[in-house]
């Protein structure tokens, strides 16, 4: 089996170019690099016949529509590629594995119909988790604006439509019928199957991506309010209850956020290990050396025992 990682990066090139060569065995990449980047950083790992660059860069804000584009960009061209996949996995460019790939292939062989996205009813929780998601967030960008400007000004469009009492419902619509929102994060792994699935619908019904353009952090609700309303949905893993954290709507990744996301350290490994994940975000150059280190020693010695 054959997997394709769908990664985004923005930073680091190093750290990337070690993540690609820890997972490159039977693996193909798909990368966008943010267009506020310098790709020349990236453009040595070109050189790779598994990388596949996109060559239309977004300009990615955070918590923003644009984040969708290029998810969409990664997953069409990995369907379009004309390669054969298993299983399409979503990856940052701070992340890391935690088992060998050995151990992946064997992981997603053993769940071949499994959808290892992850979402929670909005609908169900309480006002002040879903709080942000009924405020709307107009779609301005000026290009001749810093990012800075830009964010203050949709800051103050979005104050003035909330203080007018104008409040976003967390159902969208499809053809005429209104579906609940779901909440997710945007790391995942799916089937081929699923992923042209959700292109269909966002090719057929342009009212998805209209909804959600004023959404907060869109990437984490439009694919899973998608999933989980549809066919896919018995697949996928639906986490009742009451929110607790984007951590636990992770299925594939560790995650610490403290309140912030946690650069991870030789500190870590013992709770990595012990925490039955694939991955883990963040790790960066410079500061989780000696624990990449420790995980790549540790992929090593699953080779020799088995």
């Amino acid at each position: 089996m054959r997997i394709a990682y769908l990664i985004s990066a923005h930073c680091d090139p190093i750290h990337l170019e070690r993540l690609i060569r820890a997972l490159n065995e039977q693996a193909d990449f798909f990368i966008h690099i943010d267009a506020k980047a310098d790709f020349s950083a990236f453009a040595h790992l070109a050189k790779i016949p598994e990388v596949h660059f996109l060559k239309e860069r977004v300009h990615t804000l955070w918590g923003d529509i644009t984040q969708v584009h290029y998810q969409k960009a990664l997953l069409q061209a990995c369907l379009d590629s004309g390669i054969t996949f298993g299983r399409i996995c979503t990856l940052s460019g701070l992340d890391y594995p935690l088992v060998s790939n050995a151990q992946l292939h064997d992981f997603f062989a053993a769940h071949p119909d499994r959808e290892f996205i992850q979402g929670i009813d909005m609908s169900e929780q309480r006002s002040a988790v879903v709080r942000n998601y009924r405020i709307y967030r107009p779609q301005f960008f000026c290009s001749w604006l810093s990012d800075r400007t830009n964010s203050r000004v949709r800051i103050l469009l979005r104050k003035l439509i909330y203080g007018l009492g104008i409040r976003k419902k967390l159902t969208f619509q499809i053809d005429g019928r209104s579906f609940p929102v779901f909440k997710g994060s945007d790391w995942w792994g799916i089937t081929p199957q699923l992923g042209r699935y959700l292109l269909r619908q966002l090719d057929e019904y342009p009212e998805i991506l209209r909804y959600f353009s004023t959404s907060f952090a869109p990437s984490e609700l439009l694919w899973q309010s998608l999933v989980f309303n549809s066919p896919f949905a018995e697949k996928a893993m639906l986490f009742q209850g009451a929110y607790v954290s984007l951590a636990s709507l992770t299925p594939l990744h560790y995650i610490y956020y403290e309140p912030v996301i946690k650069v991870l350290t030789e500190e870590d490994f013992p709770t990595l290990m012990a925490s039955g994940k694939l991955f883990c975000r963040k790790t960066c150059t410079g500061i989780s050396d000696t624990l990449m280190d420790q995980l790549d020693r540790h992929q090593k010695s699953y080779h020799i025992s088995v």
